[in-house]
């Protein structure tokens, strides 16, 4: 019974970060106007909900089978918290309103709370036999964990370390509010990727998301074009990195994906 409520509650959660992220980036303005804000950087408010999308998809992995993906879950009330802690800074220095404050809080809170009772009180999390690791999966996990820590810096340099973080890139910051949004998503794709380097074999579909938050890179790098924040050229270079990135994740983790190339059969004749 409980890993069925965990299950619909991550699929509420999964749903909820999809139609959020929509809602933002679609109507941007609508969305901080929800929380008392005004839109004050189009590039942020157009990146900062594509990122969502890498969240969504790692909490609906999670609901196909809360037990397999616990870790997932742990991460998404460490999620909860985080925007918790991060909300009451942002309403102390008035950066959203009361209202929204205390609505977002208490939601946030709550699913936190319901989550972390019903994984405590079900013993979901299960024993599992160490990984067997080869050259490919050696090097799939020194990536994961590379590309966690990384994500993880920038979690720190968009949500504490703003300053730094727009000096390191280069962009005037216009929107620490959003900014520190998107830093809140970098942090979920860090925990997961790292999540996922602790344990291939049972993890191995969680290597989806820093494929995706490649992937959604690639994407961002137009609209930066089309609202002139980058060049082409810039462009070029991001979309280089990121999908040389995206490939070599799918290369290293190809075993576990099921297309990895095998030898073929020695035929009756030749075992006879």
């Amino acid at each position: 019974m409980r890993i069925a409520v965990l299950r619909a509650m991550m699929i509420g959660v999964a749903g909820v970060e999809a139609i959020w992220g929509i809602a933002f980036y679609f109507r941007p303005e609508l969305a901080l106007g929800a929380l008392g804000r005004l839109v004050l950087d189009p590039v942020i408010a157009r990146q900062y909900p594509l990122y969502i999308a890498s969240v969504a998809l790692a909490y609906g992995i999670a609901a196909v089978s809360p037990r397999r993906y616990v870790g997932v879950i742990w991460i998404c009330v460490v999620q909860r918290l985080v925007e918790t802690g991060v909300a009451v800074i942002d309403w102390r220095t008035h950066a959203i309103a009361t209202g929204a404050f205390f609505t977002l809080a208490a939601l946030e809170l709550s699913v936190a709370c319901a989550l972390s009772i019903l994984l405590v009180t079900d013993r979901t999390a299960r024993a599992s036999s160490p990984d067997t690791l080869d050259l490919r999966d050696r090097g799939l996990v020194r990536m994961l964990r590379g590309f966690g820590g990384l994500e993880l810096f920038w979690f720190l340099a968009s949500t504490i370390f703003v300053q730094l973080g727009s000096r390191l890139l280069g962009w005037k910051l216009q929107d620490p509010y959003t900014t520190q949004q998107q830093g809140i998503a970098l942090l979920i794709i860090g925990l997961v990727s790292i999540l996922a380097a602790s344990h291939i074999a049972r993890y191995r579909v969680l290597v989806a998301v820093p494929v995706a938050s490649q992937l959604i890179g690639i994407a961002n790098s137009f609209n930066e074009i089309h609202l002139g924040s980058i060049g082409w050229n810039v462009a070029a270079v991001q979309w280089t990195i990121e999908s040389t990135i995206a490939f070599a994740f799918v290369w290293f983790s190809r075993r576990h994906l099921g297309f990895a190339v095998r030898p073929p059969r020695p035929s009756s004749d030749l075992a006879g």
